[in-house]
């Protein structure tokens, strides 16, 4: 007989689907074509469908598959803000390690970062543009395997986890009192190859808990070279293609701008830099993995 931990494997694309937004809203769609009345009907109908899905697909959790349904972790937690992942999952995504609010580089004293300045001098800044970073955790391990399957269609459920996670993990998010969400903008023709943004699926969630907008209408108007095929001295070129979309709507707004993962901050500083070049009140990032080191400029940390 197939232990549990295979069973709970085989219906991580299925529990993710019905976790994510998108799984749920497709089993709705239609009620938007009905009167009215019905409309407000569709809560109710995704609540009920969700706890039917939990009966014919036990509760497991959405990164090992493993079961959840008796995990201690999802005890005693807030209606509505159960993150299905496993104790286990939650332990090896999760870094609180302290980091530099400023670079989201590990610090390893009191003192200044030294990793700050050899930032600014890869991204050719004078100073850091965000005001501050949210880091879950470190790319390696769990997280990258997190993070790289948030990348397909399946793991949307996955990202949608994580981004619960960040927010869980750093309670300041909160606190920032940002007017709008924003992802760090994909090419539409890799999306189309992709099938999935996975900046996209955070930025909602993240948006959602918040109870702010998410703008995801900035739009990358160039398509750009893979930044993991590039040296750190070419990715703030690279990343600095211009962006559209970015209008005056969020003039004078705090903004939270966020990301899967960010390596050397290229791409998070170029479209900071849009942002405030719209004279944007202040910016902020979170990112669910962040590189531990700065790379040289030859792309070796």
């Amino acid at each position: 007989m197939p232990s549990s931990g295979k069973i709970g494997r085989l219906f991580v694309g299925v529990n993710s689907f019905v976790c994510s937004k998108s799984g749920t809203n497709e089993m709705v769609r239609d009620f938007r074509r009905l009167p009215f009345s019905w409309v407000g009907c569709k809560g109710w109908a995704r609540q009920q469908f969700v706890e039917l899905s939990t009966i014919v697909f036990p509760a497991s959790c959405v990164a090992c598959g493993e079961d959840i349904s008796n995990d201690r972790s999802q005890e005693n937690r807030p209606a509505g803000n159960d993150i299905p992942l496993c104790e286990t999952c939650r332990f090896e995504v999760t870094d609180m390690s302290p980091r530099c609010d400023y670079c989201g580089l590990p610090r390893h004293s009191d003192a200044s970062c030294p990793l700050c300045r050899k930032l600014t001098q890869q991204l050719g800044e004078e100073e850091i543009l965000w005001q501050q970073i949210f880091v879950l955790g470190s790319y390696q391990g769990r997280l990258r395997e997190s993070v790289l399957m948030g990348k397909r269609p399946a793991g949307e459920g996955l990202v949608e986890a994580l981004s619960d996670l960040l927010v869980e993990q750093h309670p300041a998010i909160r606190d920032l009192k940002v007017d709008a969400v924003v992802p760090v903008p994909m090419h539409w023709r890799k999306r189309w190859a992709r099938g999935t943004n996975s900046a996209n699926t955070m930025a909602r969630r993240i948006a959602a808990r918040l109870r702010v907008p998410c703008r995801c209408d900035i739009k990358q108007k160039i398509l750009t070279k893979p930044q993991k095929s590039l040296s750190a001295k070419m990715r703030p070129q690279n990343a600095s293609a211009k962006f559209s979309g970015v209008g005056r709507q969020l003039k004078g707004k705090r903004v939270l701008v966020v990301d899967d993962v960010a390596t050397t901050g290229a791409t998070l500083s170029a479209i900071t830099r849009s942002l405030l070049e719209i004279n944007a009140t202040v910016v902020y990032a979170a990112v669910l993995a962040r590189t531990d080191e700065p790379m040289d400029s030859e792309g070796n940390r």
